[in-house]
């Protein structure tokens, strides 16, 4: 089965159905040939809806942009390379493609620069063509085939499993395109490469029904996209050569050409009506500054970050600097970074007999591996282990991010006294958000003291705990519990409100663990 996806473009044999192509069936790109691309004459490319699109151009990958009904492209950042490229889907203002054979990976592009991120791979897809992938603006979509039979299912864009939706159909044999309108109440549409139909497809019971004959021989993989704004369906086919065409989803009858495309057209995505552009990936750096992690024989020392990022939001890029670290000797120590389950060993005991890192960059996109540098390090170096593992999916940046560092040697010390992630992120919504992980338990002097009526509590944990904080009168009686739960790591500010107290002293008492502190303080009205 590797044969189906390899560069070779290898020619599945003819399945005999129902107005099958005489053409042999086959996912994947079309093989190369150079074709002219005129646009319709009446046709002003300075007006219309933007569509992203992706260009096949062997074995690499072209991403770019256009309007409605031309097939002339502005390229969009350099070519690049996927073994078997499928369509674009545009969710929440960012643009994704994905690989049509196993591993099944999904990549969200940068609009601007044309950089591609690996988000994750799916796990699950039934059939082994991933052919289709959209969004109705509540679930994405994914249609898969054999050629003999094909499936749709729901991808979760957090975990990136696959959720099969009913059973696997031979009624529409080679799905090659999945299309859909905003909206859940509306079905997909399939095109058909092996029997050349439209099929449409109940996303509740995955069941295809045939609409009717596309009129025309499609041969390759290919694409579409669904204007929302007027509710025309467009598809990306191969029947003369790389052209665009409008699909009537009552008829299942394609179009007559719109225009042609210089290479085998392979991606899509109209956007919305009213979306704004894509953002671009923002950079924040988030920093450990004023600490004091010792660095001695034969041990491990961490320190944390809690990094809080939107839903929709996607880690593009991550670097690590490490502010300040004065060490005896640099080829002692191993750096870790971690987020999770996900780890990397990105500074393997280098510099030798040389001392210190002070403003050390780790960026896979170094010139110089850190490897070739030497004490004390400074500047950009390439880590010894990549850091794109930590490229995270929509909501997989949320958590811990911890820096280990351990020595493994005697007769040394040291310490860490700041460090920093340089994280690069798209967030189509809301923004990105950071706190500190603090070191120890502590309880604030609640602020206003004294107060009327009400006041603010501060308290901070190291790790995650039970956490119960009570306010009793002067008497010792318990007048009000303001948090009794599990609390994660970091800082809390709670608000006492006092409004049905008498004036005097009060008590406060957190107990966290094996924590426990008791403060003062006085309502006066």
């Amino acid at each position: 089965m590797r044969k189906l996806f390899s560069l070779l473009f290898a020619v599945i044999a003819f399945v005999a159905v129902t107005n099958a192509q005489d053409a042999p069936h086959s996912v994947g790109p079309a093989p190369v040939q150079t074709v002219q691309a005129p646009v319709n004459g009446d046709f002003d490319a300075s007006i219309g809806k933007r569509y992203f699109s992706q260009i096949s151009s062997s074995p690499t990958f072209q991403f770019g942009k256009a309007f409605t009904e031309s097939c002339t492209i502005t390229n969009v950042g350099a070519p690049f390379t996927i073994t078997f490229p499928g369509g674009l889907m545009y969710r929440n203002g960012i643009v994704y493609t994905y690989n049509q054979s196993s591993p099944f990976q999904l990549w969200s592009i940068d609009t601007t620069t044309g950089t591609h991120t690996l988000v994750f791979n799916m796990t699950g897809v039934p059939q082994t063509n991933f052919t289709g992938m959209c969004w109705d603006g509540t679930n994405v979509y994914g249609l898969s085939t054999s050629i003999t039979q094909s499936q749709i299912f729901t991808i979760n864009m957090t975990t990136g499993a696959c959720t099969p939706i009913g059973s696997a159909s031979a009624v529409c044999a080679g799905g090659i395109t999945l299309l859909g309108r905003t909206g859940a109440q509306y079905s997909l549409f399939a095109l058909d490469i092996v029997a050349d139909n439209l099929y449409k497809i109940n996303k509740t019971t995955g069941v295809f029904t045939l609409v009717g004959p596309l009129g025309q021989n499609l041969n390759f993989g290919q694409d579409g996209s669904v204007d929302n704004s007027d509710f025309a369906f467009y598809a990306m086919d191969y029947a003369v050569g790389p052209e665009l065409r409008k699909v009537d989803t009552t008829t299942g009858t394609l179009g007559p050409v719109l225009c042609s495309y210089t290479a085998q057209a392979t991606g899509m995505a109209i956007l919305p009506p009213g979306a704004p552009p894509p953002p671009v990936g923002v950079q924040t750096t988030i920093c450990r500054t004023g600490i004091n992690v010792p660095i001695n024989d034969h041990s491990t020392s961490r320190d944390s970050l809690q990094v809080a990022l939107g839903s929709a939001c996607v880690i593009l890029d991550v670097n690590v600097r490490i502010g300040s670290v004065t060490h005896t000797w640099d080829s002692d120590l191993k750096f870790y970074l971690q987020k999770g389950s996900v780890g990397s060993l990105i500074i393997n005991q280098v510099g030798g007999s040389g001392d210190n890192f002070t403003n050390t960059v780790l960026d896979d996109s170094a010139a110089t591996p850190i490897a070739s540098g030497t004490a004390p390090f400074t500047g950009n170096f390439r880590p010894s282990n990549p850091l794109a593992p930590f490229n995270f999916g929509a909501g997989l940046g949320d958590g811990f991010w911890r820096l280990v560092i351990t020595d493994t040697a005697t007769g040394d010390t040291g310490a860490l006294t700041n460090w920093c992630l340089i994280v690069t992120y798209q967030c189509p919504v809301g923004g990105i958000q950071t706190i500190e992980i603090p070191n120890f338990y502590s309880l604030s002097q609640n602020y206003p003291n004294p107060f009327n009526p009400s006041t603010s509590i501060k308290f901070s944990m190291p790790k995650g705990d039970n956490v119960k904080l009570v306010i009793f009168d002067i008497l010792g009686r318990e007048v009000k519990t303001l948090v009794n739960e599990f609390k994660n790591a970091g800082t809390y500010d709670v608000n006492f409100d006092a409004s049905t107290l008498s004036s005097g002293v009060y008590f406060y008492r957190l107990e966290a663990g094996e924590f426990t502190d008791t403060k003062r303080m006085l309502l006066v009205k």
